[in-house]
């Protein structure tokens, strides 16, 4: 009887050890299910800290917010703390914790954009020499080269100007008054070759300008007015649009060669190409009675990209992101339209006056043109069609 007892006793022990082991099993599993719960702040710049809260993140998570891989600085199970990087853009949070995805709340880039004033003394003119004493007189388009040179369709003046790379001096180039028994207007639009000489010039009429190294003008192109936004492919032919035709030409470099790529755009001015080599065209959009930006297929085929009244003005560019960037002549401001469609004034307060400064703290008197380098710093040409003031070239820095 007692030996009955004693092997019972054991039976008893090992069942309940066993049952012990299990309950404690079942716990480890529960507790090693991850979460994300929170962060904090939920907007922050470059170099800031963010807080992010859950459960379980163990000792090697990974933190992504728009597929960028960010800096865990400190962990503990429940807690990360993480470093934002420069123009991180804004998205979701997503916290990868053994081989597990687990998404949390939307993050917002706060971006810093310092507007400085690198030519253009502001009085209507056309003085060459140091950036800051040199005068323009309705300063429109800009593109930039590979060196940081700008180049500017100087309207009024009926000149092109150079801003030299490294001290920022400004110096003309004469258009002829008949060119090759052409006539050409006032320069609008302006881009440059692929070998990163030529530049090629719209006249808000009906022609197209080429300009070689030698300073050597050729009116190229000669149709149907007006001619607004150019750009040149990466296949060594010229993108141009029509304003009142709405449509997008194609056109070799010799002007021999044309074929509409696509119509049915309704004031389409800035055109331009991302890093992927997609067709963009910044144009009027009917449904939202504002500023839209539309992606040309290569079938000719348009489709809206962004349509917002958050929008206004004709010129816009596009970063090695895919971010855009728009000229705001409407409200005197510039704007980033980032990738998901989040739209955000980085600069200018809406006062129409050129002054330097940081992010709201600056002003635009009338932004007009805009181009971006390969650093990813935006320049911007201003004119006030009101007060005939502005008439500046502006350089923004934004982290």
């Amino acid at each position: 009887m007692k030996t009955y007892l004693k092997l019972h006793s054991r039976r008893l022990f090992i069942l309940f050890y066993a049952a012990l082991i299990f309950i404690s099993c079942k716990k480890d599993d529960n507790s090693a299910q991850s979460s994300l719960t929170s962060i904090n702040p939920a907007e922050a710049g470059y170099n800031d800290s963010i807080i992010i809260t859950g459960k379980n993140f163990g000792s090697n998570p990974e933190v992504t917010i728009n597929d960028k891989k960010l800096t865990v600085v400190k962990v503990d199970n429940n807690t990360l703390k993480v470093t934002i990087p420069k123009m991180l853009g804004s998205g979701p949070v997503s916290v990868s914790v053994g081989g597990k995805q687990y998404s949390g709340p939307n993050f917002s880039y706060k971006y810093k954009a310092t507007v400085t004033t690198i030519a253009g003394s502001g009085e209507i003119g056309n003085v060459d020499g140091a950036g800051l004493s040199s005068s323009f007189n309705c300063p429109w388009g800009i593109t930039v080269n590979n060196e940081g040179d700008l180049f500017v369709a100087d309207s009024y003046n009926r000149l092109i100007r150079k801003i030299s790379a490294g001290d920022r001096s400004v110096s003309s180039i004469q258009i002829p008054s008949i060119i090759n028994g052409k006539n050409f207007y006032s320069p609008y639009n302006i881009t440059l070759g692929n070998n990163q000489q030529d530049l090629y010039v719209t006249d808000f009429n009906n022609h197209i300008l080429k300009i070689d190294a030698k300073k050597q003008s050729t009116v190229i192109y000669n149709g149907t007015m007006p001619t607004t936004g150019i750009v040149m492919g990466k296949d060594g032919f010229l993108y141009i649009t029509n304003n009142t035709k709405g449509t997008v030409m194609k056109l070799s470099t010799d002007g021999k060669d044309s074929v509409i790529l696509a119509q049915g755009l309704v004031t389409p001015r800035s055109i331009l190409f991302d890093k992927n080599n997609t067709l963009y065209v910044a144009a009027y959009d009917i449904s939202s009675a504002s500023s839209g930006i539309y992606k040309i297929e290569k079938t000719g085929t348009v489709k809206a990209e962004i349509k917002s009244q958050n929008l206004g003005g004709w010129e816009v560019a596009i970063d090695s992101e895919g971010n855009f960037y728009n000229a705001d002549h409407v409200t005197n401001c510039i704007k980033i339209i980032e990738k998901n469609g989040r739209i955000v004034k980085i600069a200018g307060n809406g006062q129409s006056k050129d002054v330097d400064g940081i992010g709201l703290s600056a002003s635009f008197d009338g932004p007009t043109g805009i181009t971006i380098d390969r650093e990813g710093n935006l320049y911007v040409t201003t004119y006030n069609f009101e007060t005939k003031t502005g008439n500046k070239v502006r350089k923004i820095v934004i982290e």
